[in-house]
């Protein structure tokens, strides 16, 4: 196989689900501009794709995840990739009653467990796949407060009990899966990804380029790099590991 070929997508069938919009609709419409064939599930719907088609993924319980998959094989055939997207925050806060943190981690942790669950085992009837996981930079070092240094409104906003926990649980969730799933050639890795451009008002910029080693903030091209990287062939041989896209704010 030559190199280009290698890192290649084109005519993979990769199937995208997640809520958080900004990470989605970029990695998606990547991957269509390189050729791959993109299918989506979320609350999001994204124009403009080629041979793109659009699904609902219920989380809610094993029987509707089984329903919606049985639904998607059957449109599309077997599933060359599978990218879990969900980098947006639960509902923001410290005081969360039971019920709160409940309802979080359910729609959150239990969505990407049986979705790991049953896309892996349709993976392991062919003998090979990729599963990419993208979860937040500070899923290995923490909620970092001063980062929102003068900014008690924005720290208020976007500070969440389960955050944290969520997302290093998609770190630890994507070792287990990819030490089963590697006996049948299936790989399991996950993104850390920072907060892209813009995102984010200048004055948190400016302390997390401080803090990083590459001094910019993240763009859409340096996730779908990754991504594109962990989806094609060139990375057969990787699986398990955390890849941080933070331009080296973990690092230190």
């Amino acid at each position: 196989m030559t190199v280009d070929k290698m890192f290649s997508v084109k005519g993979k069938k990769i199937l995208i689900c997640g809520n958080d919009s900004v990470y989605l609709h970029s990695i998606a419409k990547g991957l269509d501009q390189a050729m791959a064939l993109v299918y989506v599930c979320g609350p999001h719907y994204i124009s403009g794709l080629n041979g793109f088609e659009f699904f609902e993924l219920q989380c809610g319980n094993e029987e509707e995840m089984l329903s919606s998959l049985n639904l998607i094989k059957n449109r599309i055939g077997d599933i060359d990739c599978f990218i879990w997207a969900d980098m947006q925050k639960p509902q923001p806060g410290w005081d969360h009653e039971f019920n709160v943190i409940d309802k979080e981690l359910k729609k959150h942790m239990l969505g990407l467990v049986l979705s790991v669950k049953h896309i892996g085992s349709m993976m392991t009837d062919k003998k090979k796949g990729s599963i990419v996981i993208l979860a937040d930079y500070a899923s290995l070092v923490g909620f970092d407060v001063n980062n929102y240094e003068d900014n008690e409104e924005l720290f208020d906003k976007d500070f969440s009990l389960e955050y944290g926990y969520i997302q290093g649980g998609y770190i630890a969730y994507a070792k287990q899966a990819a030490g089963y799933l590697g006996q049948f050639n299936v790989r399991c890795n996950v993104l850390a990804c920072a907060p892209l451009k813009g995102t984010y008002p200048s004055e948190f910029e400016e302390r997390f380029m401080q803090h990083s080693h590459i001094k910019r903030m993240a763009v859409k091209e340096d996730v779908l790099s990754a991504v594109i990287y962990l989806c094609s062939d060139a990375s057969e041989y990787v699986t398990g590991i955390v890849m941080p896209v933070d331009g080296g704010y973990t690092a230190k």
